[in-house]
């Protein structure tokens, strides 16, 4: 996988993380249970960039595909 496309997704994902950190740190639940859940949050951003590195398929990229108007043209067959 290129460089660029790994970066791109490993800072997506850091930002999604540390945004959701700070939102567990914001509900009204015991603060063992914080601890728990941004805990969980950094396990699961660590391990997908892990798995990405080592190659697993992980698909990178806009969801919108290149053609959009594609999506909604009944006469395209796919």
């Amino acid at each position: 996988m290129s460089v660029i496309p790994m970066i791109i997704y490993a800072a997506e994902l850091a930002l999604a993380a540390i945004i959701l950190y700070y939102v567990v740190e914001l509900l009204p639940i015991p603060t063992n249970m914080k601890r728990v859940c941004q805990a969980l949050i950094v396990l699961i951003a660590i391990l997908s960039v892990l798995g990405m590195l080592l190659g697993s398929p992980v698909r990178t990229g806009s969801l919108i595909p290149p053609n959009p108007s594609s999506l909604f043209n009944p006469s395209v067959i796919r």
